[in-house]
């Protein structure tokens, strides 16, 4: 019984990020099909990470409320499918507007719910996480080769003959998954003003926000900045893969590394690849120098991403699971592709492409000791010898209260 949903998680992950590999690099490849200059394309940009930034915490208030549910995700994903048929068939960016509005609201949903389900088919182990978003990480390098090649013999549309396959294989696929039922209700949407309130969480998500702001200020210039340096289409597109392939270690090795650093170690260590990163970025001038940099931000983003999810998970108050982690993906998806591009475009625009790197590498070594102010007083610390943490003392309101107790955390 136990790994039938362990089993749906890793299929959920392969099927929602084939759908995120066929249409994230191309979106705006198809917005150009379709016309749009690059302020149209900016706004469509902007307003999908608004409505993700709205909907992603209403989704997981809902998720928790109905946690007894298999179907959540599936209602989800196939809104979504719905809105990409329709961006498809309309003409005119009012239109498209509505048709992304649709998607993106749907899509909000789907990554902090499969999230906090995910993590319930792990148990007290939380560092297994990385092992089971790993399958992801595969599915998105895949999905983005096969995409790139069918956009180059059928047009950009045909992206989304891929991207609905994939989502509706999702709605089928998640169905075993489901929350556990809690002996707390909260009304309505109130699981979101719990969890902003919950100290452990407040700390963290203004940490996370400036590092996760830092990195997508620097990758939204990126593939400009490697055709600059004269790198051919093809290295533009490699190196985007080369960070996910980076990925796929660090996650499956997760639990053993955690083992033997820490979790807190390796939340950190994330947080300074990413700045190491930008400064090695700033300095070399060779395109394909350039493009070996995503290998230290495949080292970082797979660090971060599940230092950021496991801490969420430990600390949620009890009955807000899918809210703590709709808080956190609106933070680190939407506010964060806000600020991170808009203040990077306005820098890069005005003072130039050093000025940009220069705010890059402020903000990215900023977010070190920031980070490390939100979890050094962490109530589940890490023993002496590493590994996992311990409970130091019980959390007001947490899930990890009692049941991790008992299971030797």
């Amino acid at each position: 019984m136990r790994s039938r949903p362990a089993v749906a998680a890793r299929l959920s992950y392969l099927a929602f990020f084939a759908a995120i590999g066929a249409s994230f690099p191309y979106f705006g490849v198809f917005y150009q099909d379709r016309g749009l200059d690059l302020g149209q394309i900016g706004l469509m940009t902007a307003l999908g990470a608004a409505a993700g930034l709205v909907a992603a915490p209403v989704w997981g208030a809902m998720a928790d409320r109905f946690a007894g549910s298999p179907f959540v995700i599936s209602v989800a994903a196939t809104v979504t499918a719905v809105g990409a048929v329709g961006l498809v068939l309309v003409d005119g960016i009012g239109p498209m507007i509505v048709a992304l509005a649709i998607l993106s609201v749907a899509l909000a949903g789907i990554a902090p719910i499969l999230d906090a389900r995910a993590l319930e088919t792990v148990g007290s182990d939380r560092n297994r996480y990385g092992r089971i978003r790993a399958w992801g990480s595969a599915a998105f390098i895949v999905t983005v080769f096969v995409t790139g090649a069918v956009i180059e013999r059928a047009g950009a549309p045909s992206m989304f003959v891929i991207y609905v396959a994939a989502l509706l294989a999702l709605a089928v696929v998640s169905i075993p998954l489901r929350g556990g039922r809690s002996s707390v209700t909260l009304p309505r949407l109130s699981g979101i003003g719990v969890v902003l309130r919950h100290r452990p969480i407040a700390r963290l998500l203004p940490a996370v926000l400036l590092v996760w702001s830092a990195a997508t200020s620097i990758n939204w210039y990126f593939s400009i900045h490697l055709l600059t340096l004269g790198a051919p289409g093809e290295l533009v597109g490699s190196a985007w893969a080369i960070g996910a392939l980076v990925e796929i270690p660090i996650l499956s090795a997760y639990p053993w590394l955690a083992a033997r650093v820490g979790w807190s170690r390796l939340f950190l260590f994330g947080a300074a690849a990413f700045a190491l990163r930008v400064i090695v970025l700033a300095m070399v001038t060779d395109p394909v120098a350039a493009a070996a940099t995503m290998a230290l931000h495949g080292v970082a983003f797979a660090l971060v991403l599940v230092g950021g999810v496991t801490y969420v998970s430990r600390h949620a108050p009890e009955a807000t699971a899918a809210t703590a982690q709709g808080i956190l993906s609106a933070t680190v998806v939407s506010v964060a592709m806000i600020i991170g591009p808009g203040v990077g475009s306005w820098v890069a625009e005005n003072f130039g492409v050093p000025a940009l790197f220069g705010v890059g590498i402020a903000a990215s070594v900023a977010g070190v000791p920031a980070l490390w102010l939100a979890i050094r007083r962490d109530p589940l610390e890490a023993p002496a010898g590493g590994g996992e943490p311990t409970l130091a003392a019980p959390l007001e309101g947490s899930r990890s209260g009692s049941a991790d107790a008992e299971a030797g955390r």
